[in-house]
């Protein structure tokens, strides 16, 4: 219980720091604005590069869209344990929350779902101002299944994308308390990797081997293929597999993550790197 409350606590901490700069509204539409730019960019690639040679496919720019819109959210929420690390450096935050007598585990923990429950509606900004442009720019709209049953199958995938982000997380919240600069720039590193190997933009077939056999083993790909399953394909089976590679890929990530974070974690606080500032 004690626990829960201190995510809770944490989760209201990332809300007000995350949105309470501005109103709120204002605050998650200038935040979609470059996700949303980012996910036209691709789609006009495609467009271009399709067109050229006469195989645009409506099938094949929803698979653009719906990836690039996750991508983009995963690479919102991920990095969101090195910044907190970070900035608490600065601010002598981090330091006091480290020292409590149990870990700052829940304390990132409720910075993520906090950085998570806001980076929703602007998938779904992403998503609405995807298809709209797309139909004015190319003239076909992105072949897109929205009822509410692959709207609530959609739902539950970004739900079990949760664990794999929160593992991915404290890999790189671990990697923060040994440095004190250039953490920063790792989770950019670590989104463009995703980028190739989580079918964001394309499917793994078309990597080689052994590139492909490692994009088949990450959850993130798997969090794709059954968000495309609910939004694209409408198949329920495809959706079910990998819904559970998804899930139980997600639980090792994050039991991974954890076991690094808590042995960083001890580690920085034996060698005083918790109170070193981030130069």
């Amino acid at each position: 219980m004690r626990t829960i409350r201190a995510i809770a606590a944490s989760v209201w901490m990332g809300w007000q720091r995350d949105l309470e700069w501005t109103n709120p509204l204002l605050s998650l539409g200038v935040k979609a604005i470059a996700p949303a730019a980012a996910v036209l960019s691709a789609s006009i690639v495609y467009w271009y590069g399709s067109s050229f040679v006469g195989r645009f496919s409506p099938e094949r720019l929803a698979y653009i869209v719906v990836g690039a819109s996750l991508y983009a959210q995963i690479a919102t929420y991920a990095y969101v344990p090195t910044a907190a690390i970070s900035e608490g450096k600065w601010t002598n935050v981090y330091p006091q929350v480290c020292i409590t007598p149990t870990s700052s585990i829940p304390y990132l923990a409720g910075r993520c779902l906090a950085s998570f429950t806001a980076s929703v509606p602007i998938v779904i900004v992403s998503l609405v101002v995807s298809y709209y442009v797309s139909g004015m720019l190319f003239g076909l709209s992105p072949v897109l299944i929205v009822s509410s049953s692959s709207v609530s199958m959609f739902a539950a995938a970004l739900l079990a994308s949760i664990p794999a982000v929160l593992g991915l997380g404290y890999l790189l919240g671990s990697y923060s308390i040994f440095v004190s600069r250039f953490e920063w720039a790792l989770p950019s590193y670590i989104s463009g990797v995703l980028m190739i190997f989580s079918e964001a933009l394309f499917p793994a077939t078309v990597l080689p081997w052994p590139l492909s056999l490692f994009s088949e083993a990450l959850p993130f790909t798997y969090f794709m293929r059954a968000s495309r399953a609910a939004l694209i394909y409408g198949s329920i089976s495809a959706y079910a597999v990998s819904m559970s590679y998804a899930l139980l890929g997600g639980l090792l990530f994050l039991a991974v993550g954890l076991v690094a974070f808590r042995w960083a974690e001890k580690r920085g606080r034996e060698k005083g790197l918790i109170d070193r500032k981030v130069g």
